[in-house]
């Protein structure tokens, strides 16, 4: 049965806005008709002078000058635009729940599903989904996204997660919340390495890229490669070239938008995160019989499964040298962890149209069990 969903986010980069687009593509293929709504990174005036309102709203919460300043609030960064994104159009403008209101006149979707969105940005459509009558659904792909349920106080219509640690988390503080991995397509990203060198991804501190400064300190023999993220800060960047020229056996690599040339070389995908996730490139990776070495957060834990080995978030750097030294020289034990990841990768759970099917079925119970009057006028 056809619906027409709009998709909104905070960002039109990272590997969330990868498998947002892969699942709208899919869903178009599908029949439904599809929008994407997120924020541009390009505002330089309408968000700071929002963020700085909102911040005053909030302190005035009880003040008689908060309703003037949320009507102050509500026109800036509401122009939207349209621009190519890979796989699905993407509409774009400073302020997603501002923008929405010129979207919602020119689409009227059935339901809204929000995805890796902030938490003041997500309140806000939440209200206005209410008012208008609209079903939503919140997608948690990050551990932080929680706050949207414990702190802010917004629960979704239908609460979905990526990762079944961050379900867990959510139903233990009271919210119904059903799995539904993230789309990755893997055929995009398999190729034949010539397994000699160790990789990493998105090389930031947040996501441990300074972590691997030690671990080749300690082992120049092995070849590192730090691919760069379309995320990065010009900070991030001048840390690395900092480290660069005293680490002789690691080289930088850039930002591409083709899977496959990330793991051209790699033997291990190292993923040394300082927080809770379950990033695309590690089902990527494995799909390439790539084990990973991964911080032993839970959905870091999830997603790697049998198909590597986990380093505790507060180990020593010995304990990263160890764990990536152990994949370069036991080969027999390398050959085990490579077919435990390649099973890893084939499960069924991850099959993208065992995915989309879920989504689908998930959606449209939501909408029959509101009974919905667009849904109804369709049978």
């Amino acid at each position: 049965m056809p619906l027409k969903y709009l998709f909104v986010s905070n960002d039109t980069r990272g590997g969330s806005s990868v498998s947002q687009r892969q699942l709208a593509r899919r869903l178009a293929e599908r029949g439904h008709t599809v929008e994407i709504l997120a924020a541009t990174v390009e505002s330089r005036v309408a968000r700071p002078l929002y963020d700085r309102q909102v911040d005053l709203s909030t302190r005035l919460r009880t003040s008689s000058l908060r309703p003037a300043l949320l009507a102050l609030q509500r026109p800036l960064g509401r122009r939207i635009r349209r621009i190519a994104t890979p796989d699905h159009p993407t509409w774009v403008c400073a302020i997603p729940e501002n923008g929405f209101r010129s979207l919602r006149r020119r689409f009227e979707p059935d339901v809204v599903v929000a995805a890796s969105i902030d938490r003041v940005s997500w309140r806000r459509l939440r209200a206005q989904l209410q008012a208008a009558s609209i079903p939503s659904v919140l997608y948690l792909r990050e551990s932080a996204a929680k706050g949207h349920l414990t702190v802010t106080g917004a629960p979704p219509d239908l609460l979905l997660a990526n990762a079944e640690s961050l379900a867990r988390e959510a139903r233990s503080a009271g919210f119904a919340c059903t799995v539904v991995p993230s789309i990755v397509e893997l055929d995009r990203s398999r190729t034949e390495t010539t397994r000699t060198k160790v990789v990493l991804v998105n090389p930031i501190e947040m996501l441990g890229g300074d972590r691997v400064w030690a671990i080749a300190r300690a082992r120049p023999d092995i070849p590192f490669v730090l691919r760069e993220s379309n995320i990065m800060s010009e900070s991030d960047h001048a840390q690395i070239d900092r480290e660069l020229p005293r680490h002789p056996n690691v080289v930088v690599e850039p930002f591409t938008t083709d899977p496959s040339e990330i793991y051209r070389d790699a033997r291990i995908l190292l993923v040394p995160h300082r927080v809770d996730n379950r990033p695309r490139v590690i089902l990527e990776a494995q799909s390439n019989g790539i084990p990973i070495v991964a911080t032993d957060f839970p959905g870091l834990v999830e997603a790697v499964g049998a198909g590597g080995v986990v380093v505790s978030n507060g180990a020593a750097d010995d304990a990263w040298v160890e764990a990536v030294s152990t994949l370069w020289d036991d080969e027999r034990r390398y050959e085990e962890l490579v077919q435990a990841a390649v099973g890893h990768a084939s499960r069924d759970e991850v099959v993208p149209d065992r995915i989309l099917d879920r989504f689908e079925t998930l959606v449209e119970r939501l909408l029959r069990d509101a009974a919905d009057p667009r849904l109804t006028n369709r049978r």
